[in-house]
């Protein structure tokens, strides 16, 4: 499995919109994320604990995995930044969502967090805080016949800068879906990492970024479908507004002998303003013979119609415009199954959107 730094097309794509010297760390003494376990409940067992400072070991029916992969500029500064990662290892059915809160103080704060789950939970990471500079590092196992739903909701302050990313590994008759609700950060670059290695593994990823001002929200999506009969889709939408910029790249990759999968992405973009920018870059690359494969992207204005409806209704044009926005950014998260997922994402959103409006 080649890296971006081993493949100089990759890497070059991967910082084409957003130069990794706009998104490098002060040369400053970092500070440790501070994670938050609570709200768990039930028979299940969940337990956050410090892992090793070493990188994190994965098995998944096969030869031992090495994650992170520190050949990456990014993952590279994120490991050597951070000296304490956590671990939150779920075991069994868990009937209620694992809250997880992650707060980010001072000029550089980073922190990773490894999810081993073996069993059924949904979990819900709340990132919030004011450092300058944010830098956090997902990874993690859902282990054969196992269902894993994480929700991030991303509240950073809005002048941070902020670098994430997730590797995340899917085993037999397995079930991987997460969801993302980008609303934090002055500036950001996302880069994150999916992997099918097992027959029967499913991905499903919903994506709701919110650009307002001038946020730069850059979101590098990739799938790896290692093995046959695995399914994946990813929902993208986005709203900018100002003078905000958004690009969301969406990277397929079905390896030769990966027949009967089946794949899609797409990608809505809902432009608020004349100044607001929104890119969309699906990629496939296909090496097996019998898939199906899809791929869509889509860029417009809010249709006159649906605001002429609205006012007819006794709305004025911001109220209007933003239910419509508000229903457009909620619909990215409805491919996740769980409704626990769904609920927390949704929550957060009409809260932002709230918020906004009283700004």
């Amino acid at each position: 499995m080649t890296t971006a730094m081993e493949d100089p097309s990759n890497a070059v794509h991967l910082w084409r919109s957003t130069p990794w010297a706009w998104m490098r760390p002060d040369e400053t003494e970092s500070t440790a994320i501070r994670m938050v376990l609570h709200d768990v409940e039930g028979a299940a067992s969940a337990a956050l604990s410090h892992a090793s400072a070493d990188l994190f070991p994965v098995v998944v029916d096969g030869p031992e995995t090495t994650l992170p992969d520190v050949d990456d500029i990014a993952r590279h500064t994120l490991a050597k930044l951070d000296l304490q990662p956590m671990r939150l290892d779920l075991n069994g059915a868990h009937d209620s969502t694992v809250n997880l809160d992650l707060r980010a103080a001072g000029h550089v704060a980073v922190g990773r967090l490894h999810i081993a789950c073996k069993g059924h939970a949904v979990v819900h990471v709340h990132l919030s805080g004011d450092a300058g500079w944010c830098g956090i590092h997902f990874t993690g196992q859902v282990a054969n016949g196992s269902t894993l739903s994480v929700v991030i909701t991303d509240e950073l302050h809005h002048e941070s800068r902020v670098v994430r990313c997730d590797d995340w590994r899917v085993g037999r008759d397995a079930t991987f879906e997460t969801g993302t609700l980008s609303v934090g950060g002055f500036r950001r670059k996302s880069d994150l990492r999916h992997h099918l290695d097992a027959t029967g593994g499913s991905v499903r990823i919903g994506l709701g970024v919110h650009g307002q001002e001038s946020r730069h929200d850059d979101h590098h999506i990739e799938i790896h479908h290692h093995a046959g009969h695995t399914n994946s889709s990813l929902v993208a939408n986005v709203a900018c507004g100002g003078r905000s910029r958004s690009v969301g790249t969406g990277r397929l990759v079905i390896d030769a002998g990966a027949d009967g999968t089946d794949a899609g992405q797409v990608f809505r973009n809902l432009l608020l303003s004349q100044g607001a920018r929104a890119d969309a870059i699906p990629e496939l690359e296909v090496l097996a013979d019998d898939v199906s494969a899809a791929h869509g992207a889509a860029s417009a204005s809010i249709d006159e119609g649906q605001l002429h409806y609205l006012m007819s209704r006794g709305l004025d044009n911001d109220e209007a415009a933003g239910m419509i926005v508000e229903g457009f950014l909620a619909d990215a998260f409805r491919p996740l199954a769980a409704a626990d997922a769904r609920r927390a994402l949704r929550d957060r959103l009409t809260v932002h959107l709230d918020c906004a409006r009283i700004t």
